[in-house]
């Protein structure tokens, strides 16, 4: 039998259809045609099969160097909606800023991969000596792989390439993680803001000291980075010329502590308008109004307590302060053998519904690019483009108040490359993961979004079952179970293909490791190095 659960996207006035197949047969034949069109048949059963849907392309790497107008004129190729021009989408009141951190930039080393630091030592078992061969490796994805830059610049040349695509988005600018008073980290962060300057004058940097840093145990220090760069021409500053600072986990210390700090900041000229971001927000929100502008939250990466987090914008208003709704895809940490169960795209959707439909001031994107969290919109070898365009169209939503048009066909899917139930080899994996703190139960769906100019029948093939439904004109989510085999999409309208894209992770459930990673594609994009 089918069982077909109908209910809407995160997100007004669209649908989010869920298919569910039951593990039994389906004897009797007569389910799908009295569930509304959604039918499922044993695959090569009438009409063209999944076989006729060509191999992905695979490119190898990216350029090193793109314009701006190049990337404006891949991701205008390649988004299946339309979006205002970015001076409209900067003059918005409403600004997004994107999680950057230092750690993980374009490339470590500027050497060929996978001989690359990332391919030698982060995706490797036996990377760094060994130090993740108890989780088969740091992280399970990686920025996509690059030429090699023949220049001594070339990690000026990285970081503006990050500033180039963040901004093509409509991204206002970074919020730097502010790690480190000297050292690597503070080098890159640094880099950062000249880049921004010189790259793109628009795009701003929010300054972020993460208090979980150095700066906990050495509080001082804050105040040191943060005079060494309030008068640099990309941090970001308010109209009325106050410069914003966003303390990660600024509840470390106690209001009045920053409160002190602010006094002392403003004795020397710099005035801050204070936003910061909590764990656990409305715990500290009484002691902190009256000296913040905003408020916003870290925040949880399932979408069943998400959805709880709609009014949070309403409430910071009640103390009186702006609030800047966190939004982020997925979030799992080989490092730790935890995950969220983040439902495919769900997760995303739902938050940048909570900010849109709640009424956020400001969104923030956790992360641009923290790939030992997984919680990446930036380009990767595991979740591609996918992230990276649906920030695009919730940035222009968010900021516009109107979902952006509809003008082409396209599908982007979403799966894990194995059963959350797949048995690792516990000889060389420490332990199974677990579902973190607030994670939502373990789920093993397929999902396919489709982008459709107008009313199609999308076929989902997978193993040996074909499954089909009618999807309405929009964006229509659609998730069928996980099963081995290469997953194949295919949109078809008055008996013709209009979009179709084989993914490129095969589901294989004989591990030696779990992979807790969502990856992901579109028929509109090449893979670049899949992992």
């Amino acid at each position: 039998m089918i069982r077909v659960e109908v209910r809407p996207l995160s997100v007004p006035a669209t649908l989010l259809l869920v298919l569910s197949l039951a593990a039994a047969s389906c004897g009797g034949g007569g389910g799908g045609a009295s569930d509304g069109g959604a039918s499922a048949t044993p695959a090569g059963s009438g009409g063209a099969t999944a076989a006729s849907v060509p191999a992905p392309v695979v490119l190898p790497v990216t350029d090193a160097v793109s314009t701006a107008q190049q990337i404006a004129e891949a991701n205008a190729a390649a988004w299946p909606f339309q979006v205002p021009d970015l001076a409209t989408l900067r003059a918005s009141p409403k600004k997004v800023f994107a999680h950057y951190f230092t750690p993980f930039p374009v490339s470590i080393d500027n050497l060929a991969a996978p001989a690359d630091y990332y391919g030698s030592h982060y995706l490797s078992p036996q990377g760094e000596g060994g130090k993740f061969a108890g989780s088969g490796g740091f992280i399970k994805q990686r920025p996509l792989p690059r030429t090699v830059l023949n220049a001594p610049t070339w990690t000026q040349t990285d970081a503006a390439q990050d500033v180039r695509r963040a901004a093509a988005l409509g991204i206002d600018g970074f919020a730097v993680d502010l790690l480190a008073s000297s050292g690597v980290h503070w080098e890159r962060a640094q880099r950062m803001l000249d880049t921004a300057a010189a790259t793109d004058s628009g795009f701003r940097i929010l300054l972020m000291p993460d208090m979980e840093s150095e700066f906990k145990a050495q509080p001082a220090n804050m105040l040191t980075v943060v005079r060494a760069l309030a008068r640099h021409p990309a941090a970001y500053r308010l109209p009325d010329g106050r410069l914003v600072l966003s303390p990660y986990n600024a509840q470390n210390q106690p209001a009045d502590w920053w409160k002190s700090q602010l006094a002392t900041l403003k004795a020397e000229g710099i005035d801050i308008a204070l936003w910061p971001v909590f764990q656990g927000w409305s715990r500290h929100a009484q002691a902190f109004a009256p000296i913040s502008l905003g408020f916003s939250d870290w925040g949880v990466r399932s979408p069943g307590v998400n959805r709880a987090w709609k009014d949070a914008p309403a409430q910071a208003h009640a103390w009186n302060v702006k609030w800047m709704a966190t939004v982020s895809p997925q979030d799992a940490r080989a490092k730790d053998l935890i995950f969220w169960e983040a439902g495919n795209s769900e997760n995303y959707r739902v938050m940048w519904d909570n900010a849109i439909a709640g009424g956020a001031d400001w969104a923030h994107i956790v992360t641009w690019n923290d790939y030992s969290e997984a919680t990446e919109v930036a380009p990767s070898s595991g979740t591609q483009w996918s992230f990276y365009d649906l920030t695009a169209y919730y940035t222009a939503w968010f900021k516009s108040g109107a979902a952006p048009a509809i003008h082409k066909d396209a599908l982007y899917y979403f799966h894990r490359r194995h059963s959350t139930a797949a048995q690792p080899d516990l000889t060389k994996q420490t332990r199974r993961y677990v579902p973190a703190n607030g994670s939502d139960a373990a789920a093993d769906d397929i999902e396919v979004l489709v982008f459709a100019r107008a009313p199609a029948r999308l076929r989902v093939s997978v193993g040996a079952q074909v499954t089909e439904r009618d999807v309405p004109a929009g964006l229509t989510s659609v998730r069928v179970p996980l099963a081995e085999g290469t997953p194949v999409f295919e949109l078809l309208r008055d008996g013709a293909t209009v979009a179709s894209v084989r993914s490129g992770f095969a589901v294989n459930n004989r591990i030696v490791y779990q992979d807790m990673l969502y990856r992901s594609g579109a028929s509109t994009r090449a893979l670049v190095a899949p992992q």
